[in-house]
């Protein structure tokens, strides 16, 4: 998962600069979601990673998932991707230009998994209490995970703070073995 994210990178700051640079960030965000779902579904990558199709032919497919919101810009990353054998990663690009976007208007997304469901006063104490942590905005969203027996996992990006009664019971345990 790391290669892919080395290798998506690259291509998620150049359409992000691009997007930036032409206001157009939004736009960016919507056509990469697209995108990223339609190499996600099964049939379509089938289709799509026929040996026969050549790179042009791959990315006029690409438009008629994107209709209208097919720009040559769009379409020129397209080729660039396809011709680099780079179409598989758009997943991993939209995920990348999500975190850029997102630091850009210093915002970050966060997952709050639960034992059990949250009252809106403990989400907000929660959200108040990462807002101050990140020094940025905070767009909260919440899971109920019944298997974690209590407490929380907070997933920040590549940052994790895990303080479930799941995780204490694991260490408590990796040290009676020890």
């Amino acid at each position: 998962m790391a290669e892919l994210l080395t290798l998506a990178r690259p291509y998620a700051k150049a359409a992000f600069a691009y997007a930036s640079e032409q206001n157009a960030t939004d736009f960016w965000s919507n056509a990469l979601n697209l995108l990223s779902a339609a190499v996600q579904d099964e049939a379509f990558s089938a289709y799509l990673n026929r040996p026969e199709l050549t790179p042009a032919e791959q990315v006029s497919v690409f438009a008629k998932v994107l209709g209208e919101d097919q720009t040559a810009a769009v379409s020129n990353f397209l080729t660039l991707l396809a011709e680099n054998d780079r179409l598989t990663l758009l997943p991993e690009i939209e995920a990348e230009y999500e975190q850029l976007k997102s630091q850009n208007n210093n915002t970050v997304d966060v997952v709050i998994e639960s034992a059990f469901p949250l009252s809106s006063t403990q989400e907000q104490v929660l959200a108040d209490a990462l807002k101050k942590r990140f020094n940025a905005a905070v767009n909260v969203s919440v899971e109920v995970k019944p298997e974690l027996i209590a407490g929380v996992v907070i997933r920040a990006g590549d940052q994790v703070i895990d303080d479930s009664a799941l995780n204490k019971l694991e260490k408590m345990r990796t040290r009676l073995l020890a």
